[in-house]
Parts: structure tokens; sequence; C-alpha cells
């Protein structure tokens, strides 16, 4: 037993530098992690409670834990000493109770951008990540045929900005597609592409197309689809109103009035085309349907005639007809007209029954003068058969002259 006793003793002392360094090293390490603890809990201060909920923060590349019974994210920020500007964004808000045991607080902070819109620059501070909302913060309105992509920004050293997003527009295509004219907005470089965004053959079997397939698409580029062949569309066209006349004895000559407004009405119409190469070659009609019937107009038409003052004696005397030839004037003029200086069978007028053309050329009053008209009764008279007496014979011969 004292053999042993003595072999270990010899034991330790041969070991005890080993002994000594392992307790000095164990200390050493001992007081950084007492330091680190200490060092810890100074930063946290106020927020570190021996009550409350765990709560890490991540604010960018730092992670920091904490046990607070702070009661809103921005109650922990404010003890924790954490800072942000108003553009950075915070997720819960700021005023979002802190209400579970492990809680995260998640800090997107605000950097310098540009946002590029064609020649357009505009410069701003956001937290924003995603490209479109990035624009958005900017308050330059894009469409959902745009797109955003990061760029490289010359300018970024005299700015002091590092990063730039530029939108790239969509261009606009006005093409028409059997007949229908569509307004479209696409990215695609050829029409040869933006006819496979479509869902359009470009098959010349099937279908013609105005342009090459290579053509490159521009803003405001116009092009043609028809079908080869035949084929039916659909449009809608304008039904004219028609107008009603009325007329009016009681209202001046020359003179009238709307007493009801028309309205073009609006009519479906299908047709059956035939296509070669973009060109119509026939075309029929299938099929009519009225949308909207027209509404006739209707116009009184004054027919009121103020002849001079006298007798049929005193016009034949103020158209210069001789007084031997009062009878026969007389004679032609009542089987003709009975002296109506309107009078008129649908195809001639006036007090010798004439041509509505002769009369309104020579006398373009002619309803209410009729010492004109016996002028031009005279001329005619006296040009076809001679003198008012040889018309006389013609038309007791015949009846009409």
């Amino acid at each position: 037993m004292l053999r042993l006793k003595g072999m270990r003793l010899r034991k330790i002392r041969k070991n005890l530098p080993l002994y000594l360094f392992n307790l000095a090293l164990a200390a050493i390490i001992f007081g950084v992690v007492s330091h680190q603890i200490t060092s810890n809990n100074d930063t946290a201060g106020a927020v570190t409670a021996e009550s409350g909920h765990f709560i890490t923060i991540h604010d960018a590349d730092v992670k920091t834990t904490l046990r607070s019974d702070a009661a809103t994210v921005q109650e922990i920020l404010e003890r924790a000493g954490i800072s942000y500007e108003k553009e950075d964004i915070i997720e819960p808000k700021l005023d979002d109770i802190i209400d579970a045991d492990d809680f995260n607080i998640n800090i997107y902070r605000a950097r310098e951008v540009v946002a590029i819109d064609g020649y357009s620059k505009k410069y701003i501070r956001t937290a924003a990540t995603d490209p479109n909302e990035i624009i958005k913060a900017a308050g330059i309105e894009i469409l959902p045929e745009d797109y955003v992509r990061p760029v490289e920004f010359n300018g970024f050293l005299e700015a002091g900005m590092t990063k730039a997003y530029e939108i790239v527009r969509a261009k606009n295509v006005h093409f028409t597609l059997y007949g229908q004219e569509i307004n479209k907005r696409t990215q695609a470089n050829t029409i040869g592409d933006f006819l496979k965004e479509q869902g359009i053959t470009s098959d010349p079997a099937k279908n013609w197309i105005s342009l090459p397939e290579d053509t490159l698409v521009t803003d405001g580029i116009e092009f043609k689809v028809y079908l080869q062949g035949k084929q039916s569309f659909t449009q809608e066209e304008v039904m004219p109103f028609t107008e009603k006349i009325t007329r009016d004895y009681n209202l001046e000559a020359g003179k009238s009035e709307i007493t009801k407004h028309g309205k073009n009405g609006r009519k479906s119409v299908t047709y059956e085309i035939e296509l070669y190469n973009g060109q119509e070659v026939g075309r029929e009609i299938i099929s009519e349907v009225i949308i909207e019937a027209p509404i006739e107009q209707e116009r009184t038409v004054g027919a009121k005639i103020s002849l001079p003052a006298g007798s049929h004696e005193d016009w034949m005397a103020a158209a210069g007809i001789s007084a031997g030839d009062y009878g026969y004037v007389n004679y032609i003029v009542s089987h003709e007209s009975g002296w109506r200086t309107t009078a008129s069978n649908g195809r001639y007028y006036g007090l010798y029954q004439t041509s509505l053309g002769r009369l309104q050329a020579e006398c373009p009053n002619w309803q209410s003068d009729p010492v004109c008209q016996l002028r031009s009764a005279t001329r005619y008279a006296t040009g076809r058969y001679g003198s008012w007496s040889g018309a006389y014979q013609f038309w007791t011969s015949h009846h009409w002259w």
C-alpha cells in the first residue's frame, strides 16, 4: 500500500508542469468566456431581463439574439439602440406586438439606386430588392409587358450610387388579324417571334403575312395577317336613316324645317370573302342582323307660292307675249297645268310642263315666277313650232306639244 502511494506521488511530481499548464489554460479560457458574457450583458443593457421573449434581430449581416419584455418592435429596437431611416423596411411593422417566445425581426437597409427610363434617370433611396418594387418606389409606372433589369451605371462615382435598374419598355404592335384590328405590346424582336408569341402560324399555305418574318419589331409597327382561301368575318355597319318630306302650303316655298330628327341605325354583317396573297378576289354577304334600326327623319317643306298680282293676261303681257297670241297661250297652258305654276306629273313641271332642269336653268324661282315661265314657254313654242299659233295647231292635233 505504501509502495503504491509512493508511486503515485512520484508520478504527480513528474507530471506537475503539465498539470500546472492545463490549469493555467483553463483559467485563461474561463476568463475570456467570463469577459465575453459580461460584455454581452453590458451591450444588451436594459433589454436583458429574467422574463420576456427571446427576440432575434436580423440587421443586414448582423444577427442579434436577446431576451426582453418589450411590447412592440419599435420598443425593442429603441432599447437595443438600433436606429433606422424612413426608407428602411422593417418586418414586422414597428407597431406590431411581440407575442411569440421566438420572435424574429428583419431590417432591410435602404441604399442609393438609379431608376432609368429611356433617357430619364431618377435617383432614389430604397430598401426594396425586387426590381419592379424599386421602379415603383421611384414613382415610375410600368405596364405588365415591360420588364426591369439591373445594369451598370457609369455615373455612380459622381452620384455616389452603385446600383442601377433600367426599364425595358414593350413595343406597340398594330396588326390586322383576319379582318380584325388588334393592338398588342410585346418584347419580341421580330415579326416571326411576335407571331409565335401570339400563337399565330406563319405557314404561307395557311396565312399570308404582309411583312417578312425577320422584320424587326419597332414601336408602332403595323402589318396584316390574312387566311388564304375562303373565310368569313363579321363587321358592324351603319344603316343611314331615310327622310320623309311633307309639303306645307302654309309655309313659304324654299323654307323647310325638321319636325323629327333621324338617327342612323347599326347592323352586323357577315361576309364570306376569298383571299389570295392578301388580295380579296371575291365577296358575298352571308347574313345581316339589325342591331339598332334607323329612325326616319321627318321634314316639312314649304309649298306656298306667292304669285305676282294681276290676271293671266297681265302675266302674259309682262312676259312680252303679243295680245294676238293670248288665246293660243291660254288654251295650251290651261290644258297643260291649269295655270298652276307648281304643277307636276312627276316628269314635267310648271305652266307649260317642261323638264325640271330646263325650268330651273331658265327660272331659278320658277315656283313663284309665272312671268319667267311664260318667257321660257315662248322660247320653246317659237323655237319648235315657229310661233304660238303653230304650237296651238300641233297641240289640238296631238293633245301634247
